[in-house]
């Protein structure tokens, strides 16, 4: 080889190791806030954090409390719907239809934090997300168990164990045997037991899932039951996890 083509050889290989990585995939998401009855406090930096995602990775994202917005022909252009933060019965018979329809023919639908506290009567909803809301004791540090470190809303976790405060919420049955769980936790770790704000319940479950999914017809749902601090939503770890979730759910990335 001369000179001259060795040259322009040499230059090339630079330029393209100088060349800007390639842009995410696009992905087109609604993220819903709306509340029918709790409200909490951390709703606006949990926005501003999938915000700044969104920014980061090339995500359009469309944020709203207007239950109108969940028609089939809205729901057409998008790749995913997160429940952040919702409470109560928050949809119409209209929206709930075109929901199932969404996910079942290949959509995503990821619940954070209070998807068990949504929409309790909805039977399709709970049958698919696993289970419901029924107490949890003060925040407090407790010990998560990282049961699948193959999936990528928990692949960066350095070990099985994640120790961090949160609200640890329990259900009114173990979903387990429906849906495939990523994280659960160790209930000596905190004080399960404490129940003064939901006086008679049980929050005892021995085996105690916090996150999972589970495919639905053609599409996925994902619930993480993570996600009361305000502080997380600035947490590197809880961050990754979140957009892990997302990638997931919205199918781009298995």
């Amino acid at each position: 080889m001369n000179r001259i083509a060795t040259g322009l050889l040499l230059l090339l290989i630079a330029m393209a190791a100088c060349s800007p990585p390639p842009k995410p995939e696009r992905m087109n998401i609604v993220v819903t806030t709306q509340t029918e009855s709790f409200r909490h406090d951390n709703i606006p930096a949990a926005v501003n954090a999938m915000k700044n995602m969104a920014r980061e990775n090339n995500w359009q994202l469309i944020h709203t409390e207007d239950p109108l917005f969940f028609t089939m022909d809205n729901l057409d252009t998008l790749d995913l719907i997160i429940f952040l933060q919702t409470t109560g019965n928050i949809f119409g018979d209209e929206q709930k239809q075109a929901i199932e329809d969404f996910v079942e023919q290949g959509g995503g639908l990821l619940a954070i934090h209070t998807g068990t506290v949504t929409e309790n009567d909805w039977e399709w909803y709970i049958q698919n997300l696993g289970a419901i809301f029924i107490g949890h004791p003060p925040v407090q540090e407790g010990k998560l168990i990282i049961e699948d470190r193959s999936h990528p809303a928990t692949a960066f976790f350095p070990d099985p164990i994640w120790i961090i405060e949160d609200e640890w919420y329990s259900f009114n049955r173990n979903p387990r045997q429906d849906v495939h769980v990523l994280i659960s936790i160790d209930e000596a770790s905190y004080d399960v037991d404490n129940n003064e704000w939901f006086e008679g319940v049980n929050q005892r479950m021995g085996d105690h899932p916090l996150v999972w999914y589970r495919h639905v017809g053609q599409g996925r749902m994902f619930q993480t039951a993570l996600g009361h601090p305000e502080e997380l939503y600035s947490d590197p770890l809880f961050l990754k996890h979140i957009k892990g979730a997302v990638l997931w759910t919205a199918g781009h990335k298995d």
